[in-house]
């Protein structure tokens, strides 16, 4: 028979708080130290999975200051994967390709690939929301990871993870491409201006944990969609006006 995995061993904590130890050392960790090799104390791994809405209700560490390190580690990381690259490119570009790689998206994309999600631990009414399945939160878990790895192994190792987990979830990373669809807002704010003399405009309105954004071109609703979050929103919506050629 096989063993429960770390989410049904939290839906046991939610109904019986003297189980909690064996979400914080659940064999799930293990496995995912072992599959990448990490000398991690199997309590400063499951730390960086540890949602604050958890901590609050159980009154264990929690991931927040473990992201602030992992955001400087990962900056520092790609700042000088992007120099190497890049020798000819000037300071603005390469901030621009920088910032596409750290954002919201291209991290929890690493982190769905990773399956994050499955290790994430939050509150009992976050879990019923789902809220480890959101792009911010995997993001942010996954900036508490990378924190773990180089405190426990270095930047050499860190640095060598993570552009293996980048090259194998998001193959395109460095190409222009790539960096043409994170630039789409600003794309598509030149082009509106040169057409319009005015800038698009953006709406957002709530849809329960959600927001539901309106671009708007000429003072016409262009296209609308709902997202996690209203910068993720703006973004695709963005692209998908500049793909379907609208302006």
């Amino acid at each position: 028979m096989s063993r429960p995995r770390l989410h049904s061993t939290l839906e046991l904590v939610f109904e019986n708080r003297e189980v909690l130890s064996s979400v914080l050392n659940h064999e799930d960790f293990s496995e995912f130290k072992k599959k990448f090799s990490l000398n991690i104390p199997v309590n400063d791994l499951s730390q960086a999975f540890i949602h604050k809405s958890f901590s609050h209700e159980y009154n264990v560490s929690h991931q927040e200051q473990l992201e602030f390190l992992g955001d400087a580690v990962l900056q520092l990381i790609l700042t000088d994967e992007l120099f190497r690259r890049f020798p000819d490119y000037k300071e603005g570009q390469l901030s621009k390709l920088r910032s596409a790689l750290v954002n919201e998206k291209s991290l929890s994309t690493i982190a769905r690939g990773l399956n994050l999600g499955s290790l994430l631990v939050v509150g009992k009414g976050e879990y019923k929301k789902r809220l480890f399945e959101q792009d911010v939160v995997l993001a942010d878990t996954f900036e508490a990871l990378l924190a773990q790895i180089y405190r426990l192994h270095g930047l050499k190792f860190t640095s060598d993870l993570f552009l293996n987990w980048l090259s194998d979830f998001i193959p395109d990373a460095f190409s222009d491409q790539f960096l043409d669809q994170f630039d789409a807002k600003s794309k598509l704010q030149e082009r509106v201006l040169a057409k319009y003399k005015q800038l698009p405009k953006y709406t957002s309105n709530p849809v329960g944990d959600e927001f539901e954004i309106t671009v708007w071109i000429n003072d016409l609703a262009t296209a609308k969609g709902i997202f996690s979050s209203k910068k993720l929103g703006e973004k695709e919506l963005a692209q998908d006006i500049l793909k379907k050629g609208i302006i």
